[in-house]
């Protein structure tokens, strides 16, 4: 039996999650409380608020990214020296007879590329994979399994059931994937696929503010800019809710007792500067910064289990929401409990509220 026949159209592009400003148009409202240029959150900042004190670098780990468009090297380069991040190689890996040429989605792939060395700036390597399919470019980072931790900040559709099964391969094969949730609010109907899949982790956004110029970690809102960009969440229309996200009390958070919900988790989405565009400076908002920053930290983690002769963590999910069930939970995440992914066309889904939501999920990292 055929299971599935795709990439014979290109009516529906992969869309990239992130919204760029250059950096002389930001307005005075961005708040300065990271390290980087005007205030934005730079290199270490990402480290110092969601991994305090933790010595873990990334060692001897990659991270893997989906990626449908180039970059410029030079950007990358830019970046870890303003920063002074370490020369963590990059490999590219070409599919679809893709070229590596960087277009208008340059932005995207240079911040993926640098929010995973800032926060695991000890990889063995950051691995990017590009090409036209999603299936194929998914494909191939499922039978490489050279990288333990994946990230995706793209969304596309229709459902695609070929890709189900490579995200049941990753879980199965100890591979962690982190889906951008998307940056259009709160999901009215239909979300954007893959963000409500339920064999990979999809990660909200949050607006950060930090102490000392990006020394530690102040507090946290739900990221939403007003006029339907925000951190996406809701209820998927496809998939019923699995067994690890039973037992919640979904009455205040307006969730679903029946289908999946997300996101999972969060990092943050707003103020991070990048280099792109060949040696333009600019500050990112999106679910996009977020996704990789979450490889990132599972790098740490993995180097930490593989250290004390545990195997990697792979699909994290079921272990997430045990903690966010139980008694550590408050000693392991940030509860975002401020702010809601409200827009014009869904004024009143959904709010943040303490524990989980379908904002942030559970929150961020508390190191």
């Amino acid at each position: 039996p055929v299971l599935y026949i795709g990439g014979l159209d290109n009516y529906v592009l992969p869309h990239p999650y992130f919204k760029f400003t250059p950096l002389n148009q930001l307005s005075n409202a961005v708040p300065a409380s990271g390290s980087g240029p005007a205030g934005t959150y730079l290199g270490y900042d990402f480290r110092n608020a969601y991994a305090p004190g933790v010595s873990l670098t990334g060692s001897g780990q990659a991270v893997g990214l989906v990626e449908f468009d180039g970059y410029y090297p030079n950007d990358i380069n830019a970046y870890k020296n303003l920063a002074g991040l370490p020369d963590v190689p990059v490999t590219n890996v070409l599919l679809n007879g893709f070229n590596g040429a960087p277009g208008g989605a340059n932005v995207e792939v240079a911040l993926d590329i640098d929010m995973a060395i800032a926060m695991a700036p000890g990889l063995s390597q950051v691995i990017v994979y590009e090409g036209y399919n999603p299936a194929d470019v998914l494909n191939r980072m499922a039978t490489d399994n050279l990288a333990k931790q994946l990230s995706s900040s793209w969304g596309w559709s229709p459902f695609d059931p070929i890709i189900l099964q490579i995200y049941q391969q990753y879980a199965a094969q100890g591979q962690s994937m982190y889906q951008a949730s998307g940056d259009s609010d709160a999901y009215v109907g239909a979300v954007m696929a893959p963000s409500d899949n339920p064999y990979i982790t999809i990660v909200g956004g949050t607006t950060l503010t930090m102490t000392g110029n990006g020394a530690a970690y102040s507090s946290e809102t739900v990221w939403n800019w007003g006029g339907g960009t925000g951190s996406s969440g809701g209820v998927s229309p496809t998939y019923s809710i699995p067994s690890w996200q039973q037992g919640i009390d979904m009455t205040t958070n307006l969730g679903s007792t029946t289908m999946r919900n997300l996101p999972d988790v969060a990092m943050t989405a707003d103020n991070v500067f990048i280099y792109a565009n060949n040696g333009q400076q600019g500050s990112v908002g999106g679910t996009s910064c977020a996704a990789p920053l979450w490889a990132g930290y599972t790098a740490l983690i993995n180097q930490l289990a593989l250290e004390f002769g545990e195997p990697v963590v792979g699909f994290i999910n079921p272990a997430v929401y045990a903690l966010g069930k139980g008694s550590e939970f408050t000693s392991c995440f940030h509860d975002i409990t401020v702010g809601n992914n409200y827009s014009p066309s869904s004024p009143t889904k959904y709010p943040a509220v303490p524990g989980y939501d379908l904002c942030t999920g559970w929150g961020t990292p508390a190191g």
